[in-house]
């Protein structure tokens, strides 16, 4: 196998791999979009809420409840503190896939700059070998 044919193959592979880096790089792009789309609506649910502390007549704000109706008040103030808690988990979720998003998007464009400077050294060095 000639020089040539060496530097047409190695610069080849070059190009499929920038190729492949760049669509991986797209891939993490949406992902990062979609992270940050669900992060987005984690806080506006958050926003709406039933266990809102800041909404009138919230469970916390009961004061006194009477006695024959204890068990009817814990049951309500348990589910509010089960919504909170699920939202609090929800967007403890949200938060860590949007920063596992980012990682994976500047990976994704760590792969695509190494794949850049191989192709740029392969074509450079065809294009060498091509001068006279």
């Amino acid at each position: 196998m000639s020089k040539r044919a060496e530097l047409e193959a190695a610069l080849a592979k070059a190009d499929a791999d920038w190729r492949k880096a760049r669509d991986e790089l797209n891939q993490a792009q949406a992902d990062r979009a979609n992270a940050i789309a669900g992060w987005d609506q984690v806080v506006s649910d958050r926003r709406k809420a039933e266990a809102d502390r800041r909404k009138a007549d919230a469970v916390w704000d009961g004061g006194f409840a009477d006695r024959r109706k204890a068990e009817v008040d814990r049951r309500k103030a348990e589910v509010a503190l089960v919504a909170l808690s699920k939202a609090v988990a929800d967007r403890h979720q949200a938060y860590s896939d949007r920063g596992k998003a980012e990682a994976d998007l500047a990976d994704a464009e760590t792969r695509l700059n190494k794949a850049t400077v191989a192709r740029d050294k392969a074509a450079a060095a065809l294009d060498t070998l091509k001068r006279p």
